[in-house]
């Protein structure tokens, strides 16, 4: 159901009673004349009145019905209007609930209907009378009817907005309440035909004003009926825009190659300017109205225009004026507030302009209405002096009748009762018939164009597979056509698509303004989880890959002790599929070992079960050392790891070498197949090799032979028999120059104490020395340095350490020299030879000479507290520093620092400070 067809039948309704307004007189005219001819054998189209003698009982019925019988076109008006009413009521019983904007709103419609329906009946009481009185009063209707037309409109806004406003638009809402404007134009063009008819008659006698009154009379009626077409073609396009939006959607999306709706397109290109022209011209009507009102107040007196006028302007200037406020003022309303509280003003302010109506404007039974009845008779017998007779028809039945008054009284309130209850019973049932109460039921759309150049949408998805498409199951249900199979979209329509399984993904196909199908979004393939990192005694193997999909598959490695391998699967639903399994490894009965028997009792062997990583230790048996293990594999067999070997003593000393191996090698012992290799002393050249056998001795291969003789046997022919005292050999130094395997060079080094770099090198069969050979070190007075010699630090002296040869501190190298060397000089710094770095060798200090020191230095403390102590007693506690102690204190000090300082604390000993 359309948005607005509760306004588009209103309208249509009100049109027809308008039409029944000025065109049921003639009809009616022409039916009685058509009857009375008819009885009395006469054509119709004589265009005669038939005869006199004709018999009265058919003309009377006739002359009855159509004075009495006709339905009048404000009876039909607000029959139409009562059924509407009704119709609210029973659409808000049926959602349930009665907001109080709501109830106030019904209220309002209803009192309203009641105050006009009273009025109507005060005035079709005097409508009847003639021709001239019809014409009248049926202007003075319009204005009386206009607060049921604009509350109804006010009603339907606040319903709407109150109970369903998630179902309809603020533009369907704007269209709604601005199309009551059509009724405000309409009562302003009938009260200034009011207020020119007035003028008309009054300015007669008037000649000097009458030039005047004629152009501008025309002038400003021009002007209100401009405002009113202008008004009623732009309400009636809106309403079209907005009908045709929901009974043929596409149209506008074909005609503008768009997809812009109807509505869209109003609003873009026709509601701004509609809106300026209707602005503008509705300020000109309302000056237009104001302006005669005023120019011609003197013949508009006696009929009170005042109210009259604002009667009708002030529902175009309230309700205007209460929207600024709402929209611009400091409350900040959403826009759909703004809209209900509008419409709910609009609606309660209706009563209230229907009292204003029937108490001020147009007041019945006063002198006024007698007024403008007599201006109208009389305008009337002018205008048309020659027809008066026809015009003034009497359709009052006449006194002088066989039938009494009281009786027709009598019968005419039964009938108008039976009449008026039985039209409102049928407009109310027209009205739900056209309208159903449930609104929510929705037509199809009457005209609706398609996407059809590519086929439907199965059609479309099936050709285009690489999409990885699939319709829903609603799919087929939602977007079917009448008579037609398949699915299909209109223009600028959409749907949403599933994906194939494997697939995820919001697909959404659209049809195109231009007939096309257009796809948005896509189909990714399902992704799975995280897999589990451990699977039936497996694990995951790590590939670095962060994201799966479906169809995807991992491996997982068995774990220690089980074989096989499971795969894992990204399902099509993004669920991990595991196939394949792990099994146990076991291994058969261990293998027997010689030289070992296994560490378990033989029962044991024979029943236990061997998984995989499970160990057996052998036992090497007498006399083999080691130990085996046999370990099950992951494929389901031993391995064995260690060994029982027997083993042999040291290697074997063997003259003019020396066996070279490490102490770890040592300590582990020497097994069976080890291999040690000697080197051959200095003057003997050759290869010798020691290899450990099976019976635990060593089997010797090769020699050390002679060649410049022995390196000692020469060195101690050279310095004599305590010659290791001042050299001692290099064995890691010797060097082969000739590729003999034979010693050809041989480093010697000084003993501690001496300084030289002696070398041995073996030429032509014999040794020879060369270098330079080992002695004491000089220093720079040409002294000789002690070899040996002792050196105390410290405050107590008690930090002696020995030093050999030169002493290297803070970048100089010095020594305590021989006595005999030169002179008297005990101390000397080291020439011509680098410092020797020797270990030192921490000397324990005497007690005595420690428990003498310690005592000397307590005494000292002491003595040095005394003297502090009388000085305080004589200078009364001040501390006094003279200059020249201070200065002496200093010099020693500055002494002390620059040079080394002899203590003698006793006899005996003798201290070195050096700073």
């Amino acid at each position: 159901m359309s948005q607005v067809d509760v306004v588009l039948l209103q309208f249509a309704m009100g049109t027809f009673a308008l039409a029944m307004r000025y065109c049921s007189r003639p009809l009616l005219s022409c039916c009685r004349r058509c009857g009375l001819c008819f009885h009395g054998w006469l054509c119709c189209i004589c265009n005669r009145e038939p005869a006199q003698s004709t018999s009265t009982s058919i003309g009377d019925f006739y002359l009855w019905f159509s004075t009495y019988g006709a339905v009048r076109w404000y009876w039909f008006h607000l029959a139409i209007q009562l059924g509407f009413i009704s119709r609210e009521f029973q659409v808000i019983s049926a959602v349930g609930t009665w907001p109080f904007e709501v109830k106030l709103s019904f209220c309002a419609i209803c009192l309203t209907y009641l105050v006009v329906l009273l009025e109507v009946y005060n005035f079709s009481s005097v409508r009847s009378k003639d021709v001239v009185t019809k014409i009248t009063v049926d202007g003075l209707l319009d204005m009386i009817l206009l607060p049921v037309n604009i509350g109804l409109f006010g009603h339907l806004c606040v319903r709407k907005l109150s109970l369903q406003g998630q179902h309809h638009s603020v533009q369907v809402i704007s269209t709604i309440a601005e199309s009551s404007e059509i009724w405000e134009a309409w009562a302003l063009w009938s009260v200034l035909g009011l207020f020119v008819t007035v003028v008309d008659v009054e300015s007669q006698e008037d000649a000097e004003r009458r030039s005047f009154v004629k152009p501008f009379r025309n002038l400003s009626l021009q002007g209100v009926r401009t405002w009113v077409f202008i008004i009623m073609a732009i309400s009636v396009t809106r309403l079209a825009t907005t009908f045709l939006e929901h009974s043929a959607p596409s149209l506008c999306f074909w005609v503008s190659k768009s997809c812009m709706s109807c509505t869209k397109l109003y609003e873009d290109h026709i509601h701004l300017a509609a809106a300026a022209v209707n602005f503008i011209l509705c300020s000109f009507a309302l000056a237009f109205v104001f302006t005669f009102e005023h120019t011609f107040d003197e013949y508009l007196r006696r009929i009170g225009p005042f109210w009259k006028f604002w009667g009708v302007k002030g529902v175009v200037s309230v309700t205007y004026f209460q929207w600024l406020v709402l929209s611009y003022g400091p409350f900040h309303f959403e826009q759909k507030r703004i809209y209900l509280l509008h419409c709910l003003l609009t609606t309660v302010e209706m009563p209230i302009l229907a009292v204003i109506h029937s108490c001020c404007a147009y007041p019945f039974g006063k002198p006024w209405l007698e007024y403008l009845l007599k201006l109208q008779q009389k305008d009337m017998e002018e205008a048309e002096a020659e027809a008066s007779d026809r015009r003034m028809t009497v359709f009052w039945r006449d006194p002088e009748d066989t039938i009494s008054m009281g009786k027709v009284d009598s019968m005419l309130c039964c009938f108008y009762l039976l009449f008026w209850i039985a039209g409102c019973i049928g407009a109310h049932s027209f009205v739900v018939f056209v309208l159903p109460v449930n609104e929510m039921v929705q037509r199809p759309p009457m005209f609706n164009v398609s996407c059809t150049k590519e086929g439907d949408i199965w059609q479309y998805v099936e050709n285009n597979h690489q999409l990885h498409y699939r319709l829903k199951d609603d799919t087929l249900e939602k977007h079917r056509l009448p008579n037609v199979g398949g699915a299909w979209l209109h223009l600028c329509d959409r749907t949403e698509l599933d994906c194939e399984p494997g697939f995820q993904g919001s697909p959404i196909l659209r049809c195109s303004p231009s007939g096309t199908y257009d796809h948005r979004g896509f189909c990714r393939r399902t992704r799975c989880g995280q897999p589990k990192e451990e699977v039936g005694h497996a694990r995951l193997h790590s590939s670095g890959q962060t994201r799966w999909t479906s169809d995807m598959e991992i491996t997982y490695e068995c774990q220690r002790g089980f074989t096989g391998q499971i795969q894992g699967i990204c399902g099509k639903d993004g669920v991990w599929r595991f196939e394949g399994e792990c099994k146990e490894v076991i291994c058969p009965s261990p293998p027997v070992v010689p030289r070992a028997k296994p560490l378990l009792e033989p029962h044991e062997l024979e029943y236990r079960t061997w998984q995989a990583g499970t160990s057996l230790h052998y036992q090497c048996e007498e006399p083999f050392t080691g130990s085996i293990t046999a370990t099950c594999e992951d494929d389901g067999t031993f391995l064995l790891s260690g060994r029982c070997l027997r083993q042999c003593n040291a290697p074997p000393k063997m003259p003019n070498s020396v066996a070279i191996y490490e102490n770890q090698l040592a300590i582990k012992g020497f097994f069976e197949g080890l291999r040690v290799t000697y080197q051959c002393s200095p003057g003997y050249g050759g290869t010798l090799i020691a290899t450990c056998r099976e019976d635990g001795n060593f089997s010797v291969e090769g020699g050390c032979k002679l060649r410049c003789g022995g390196l000692e046997s020469f060195l101690e022919k050279q310095f004599g028999v305590f010659w290791k005292d001042d050299l001692s050999t290099n064995q890691s130094g010797t060097l082969d120059f000739t590729g003999t395997g034979e010693a050809d060079l041989v480093p010697l080094r000084c003993s501690m104490g001496l300084a030289g770099q002696p070398l041995a090198v073996c030429h032509e069969g014999g040794w020879r020395l060369l270098g330079d050979p080992c002695q004491l070190f000089r220093t720079s007075s040409g002294c000789r340095c002690k070899r040996q010699w002792k050196l105390c630090q410290g405050l107590l002296q008690n930090n002696c350490k020995l030093w050999h040869g030169c002493h290297d501190r803070d970048g100089s190298s010095w020594c305590e020299v021989e006595s005999s060397s030169c002179g008297q000089t005990s101390w000397d710094y080291c020439v011509g030879q680098s410092a020797q770095e020797d270990p030192e060798v921490h000397l324990p200090s005497e007690t005595k000479t420690v428990a003498l020191r310690i005592g000397l230095l307590v005494t000292a403390g002491l003595l040095g507290l005394g003297v502090l102590l009388w000085m305080a007693k004589i200078k009364k506690g001040a501390w006094f520093w003279q200059e020249n102690q201070s200065t002496t204190v200093m010099s020693h000090v500055r002494t002390c620092i620059s040079g080394s300082v002899h203590v003698n604390l006793t006899g005996n000993v003798k201290v070195l400070v050096r700073f």
